[in-house]
């Protein structure tokens, strides 16, 4: 790219950041004083209109931040083998909790299981501080390095700690996102196969228990469920971090996948899902490749839908608005452990005033999110 696009780049994502900012600041006084009856309305309006401007310039920034920087495309090991059931042979398992909830005899509503590079402490920390003291939560990882070293140490460290850690002998990258959620999958079956719903997601997602429970429960003939999305092209610059080189998947184009952010696996179609990996070749886009060429075009299951599992975040950091989402992604360390205090407050609100926050519930529609 050259020089002259790049500085015109990031200037064009400063400046949506910035208006984002002082946008964010006119909210949060307006917030104050609009708690009084008079002039809900008029708030409400003003959230509508300046959220729409908001979002679109954070996705105008989004996408210019995305151009200068090529990411670590690290495929060759693709090129010689893409048998998933030879990569999990290999894998050993280093580390996991010595109890779970699964190891009784009685069933387990929701299994949340997190994929977490192993220096992210700071993202596990704070999960464990807020949304997972509510659902049962573990951390799956490899390892930073091919050999052990001492981030491996400090994670063994955290392990013994806090109980919730699975480590397993693989180098953690972008790229083996398939294997590591085939082997969160191969985990499952041993120690949870009880387990009614199993919910994958990522380390900077915003959970709400909740919000979570209630999904299950509309959806609970689902096979898998998650943010579904529809005719969409995949990406063949070599640039872009969800690259899939046409070397590994020819079409341009997939029906419909689920967002890897965070979907559900029914649990009794965990093993099916696994053992007909087994038998379709991999691709490095754990989404496109689990719930679309496995799931859905190889075993022909039904993706169910529900925007409450979104890949996106509020753009503005209010706690009625987060309520009424299952989930939200690219949620700092910071942003979780300023809302969540306010989340709780609602949940408990919630069990007296079902109509708590039904004003906001618009502002929690994809229209609203980025």
């Amino acid at each position: 790219m050259p020089v002259q696009l790049q500085v015109f780049t990031k200037r064009r994502a400063f400046s949506s950041v910035l208006i984002c900012k002082i946008m964010r600041r006119k909210i949060k006084t307006l917030y104050i004083f609009g708690r009084r009856r008079s002039v809900i309305t008029f708030f409400i309006i003003f959230i509508v209109s300046m959220l729409s401007v908001c979002r679109w310039l954070a996705q105008i920034g989004s996408r210019a931040l995305l151009l200068p920087s090529p990411p670590d495309q690290n495929l060759e090991h693709l090129r010689r083998n893409r048998s998933l059931k030879y990569y999990i042979d290999k894998t050993q398992l280093l580390i996991e909790p010595s109890s779970t909830p699964c190891d009784g005899v009685e069933e387990v509503p929701i299994l949340v299981l997190v994929t977490s590079p192993p220096a992210r402490f700071e993202q596990r920390s704070v999960i464990r501080s807020t949304w997972a003291k509510y659902q049962p939560t573990y951390f799956v990882m490899g390892l930073d390095g091919p050999t052990v070293d001492e981030q491996l140490v400090d994670n063994y460290v955290e392990a013994k700690q806090y109980g919730d850690l699975v480590i397993f002998d693989f180098q953690e990258h972008y790229h083996n996102l398939s294997l590591k959620t085939a082997l969160m999958l191969q985990w499952t079956l041993d120690r949870c196969p009880q387990v009614e719903f199993l919910l994958k997601t990522d380390d900077d997602v915003f959970v709400n228990p909740w919000m979570l429970k209630q999904v299950v429960k509309d959806n609970k003939d689902a096979q898998l469920l998650g943010y579904r999305i529809n005719n969409t092209y995949l990406h063949r610059d070599e640039y872009n971090k969800w690259y899939l080189p046409r070397w590994l998947y020819p079409d341009d184009a997939v029906s419909a996948y689920l967002s890897g952010t965070a979907y559900f696996i029914s649990g009794e179609y965990i093993s099916k899902i696994l053992k007909a990996a087994f038998t379709v070749p991999l691709v490095n886009l754990e989404d496109i490749y689990f719930s679309y060429l496995v799931a859905k075009k190889y075993l022909h299951l039904t993706l169910f839908h529900d925007r409450r599992l979104s890949p996106q975040k509020p753009c503005f950091l209010i706690a009625c608005v987060y309520w009424h989402l299952a989930t939200a992604h690219s949620v700092s360390p910071a942003e979780l452990a300023n809302v969540w205090p306010k989340i709780e407050t609602i949940a408990n609100e919630f069990r007296q005033h079902e109509d708590v926050c039904k004003y906001y519930e618009i502002l929690s529609s994809d229209l609203f999110l980025y």
